[in-house]
């Protein structure tokens, strides 16, 4: 009998990536596209193509990773950032158009699961994840299991709030001075932009003036390069990272908290700062416990994720 195997879909709001996996959380096949944004039907159609081009007879279940908020008592997608679903039943619609076991899951927490089975939180018990990129997205792993909360939608940690005056969150959230809103790769690209235009002598401000788009990628390649204003500002957007951070360590009292995303490739640039700010401002004895470092599946994160909660999906109907 052939090794059962899963697909698994990584959608977001730029690049639908596709794979089959193994149990060891190996890619043995996999495809890219641009994400289809036009409508819902559009998008559907477009993922049910994917899947379809992977199935194969080994294949035993389907996993799917999204930027939602989840129901999972109805397997729905409630609301999303950056791609049209919204109160879709999408776990149905899966198991009735393949005939396979399915399952869906909000995208940070499917990376977590999979930093914490195959990546930077293997062998801890309690574990915070955190995805930096246009939004900010969390994932807890308690006692070695993912906590989804009573419905399924926990682990917005993007959502704490640090400034109860402080500017509106991105899409459809209606709160205040949330940590997505301060540190996120998009409150960035806005801070960067900022700081440009009223430092026209600064490292950024003279990008600017050359014609450059001055946004969180250029501040983080003009800080590694060495002290100035895009320095400064990844300092600054630590130093909020790490106040969020360490209010998370005072909750949970994890092991580990993992930093992913694409603005993450700031590195110790975001992490230092975070990381004495956690030092001087979470309690004891959890500040002397934890440890903050980089993820290290890379993109690959979400696709492996979503593969897990596929094999899960595959356990249960065997029961």
């Amino acid at each position: 009998m052939a090794t059962p195997r899963v697909i698994a879909v990584d959608l977001g709001g730029t690049k639908l990536l596709t794979g089959v996996l193994d149990e060891e959380g190996v890619i043995v096949q996999r495809t890219v596209r641009p994400t289809a944004l036009g409508s819902e039907e559009e998008l559907l159609a477009q993922v049910d193509s994917a899947i379809e081009e992977l199935r194969a007879e080994e294949v035993g279940a389907i996993g799917v990773g999204i930027p939602s908020t989840i129901d999972q008592q109805r397997g729905c997608a409630v609301s999303s950032v950056n791609i049209p679903l919204a109160g879709l039943d999408f776990r149905d619609h899966l198991k009735k158009r393949f005939g396979l076991p399915a399952a869906i899951e909000n995208d940070a927490n499917a990376a977590a699961l999979a930093e914490h089975r195959f990546g930077a939180g293997r062998g801890t018990r309690h574990m915070v994840m955190l995805t930096l990129g246009t939004g900010i997205g969390g994932g807890l792993i308690l006692d070695g299991e993912l906590y989804r909360g009573a419905q399924g939608a926990a682990g917005e940690l993007g959502h704490i709030t640090l400034d109860l005056d402080g500017p509106p969150c991105q899409g459809t959230c209606p709160g205040l001075g949330h940590l997505e809103a301060l540190a996120s790769g998009t409150a960035t690209d806005h801070m960067a932009a900022k700081v440009a235009a009223e430092r026209p002598e600064g490292d950024l401000g003279r990008a600017l003036a050359a014609g450059e788009t001055v946004d969180a990628r250029l501040a983080v390649d003009l800080a590694a390069e060495g002290p100035g204003d895009a320095r400064d500002l990844l300092e600054r957007v630590g130093f909020v990272l790490g106040t969020g951070i360490a209010s998370l360590v005072n909750v949970f009292n994890p092991e580990l908290v993992v930093i992913g995303g694409g603005f993450a490739r700031a590195g110790n640039l975001l992490l230092d700062p975070a990381r004495k700010v956690v030092a001087e401002r979470a309690l004891l004895p959890a500040r002397e416990l934890v440890r903050i470092v980089p993820a290290l599946l890379g993109p690959e994160a979400g696709l492996v994720g979503a593969g897990l909660v596929g094999f899960e999906a595959m356990s249960a109907a065997s029961v």
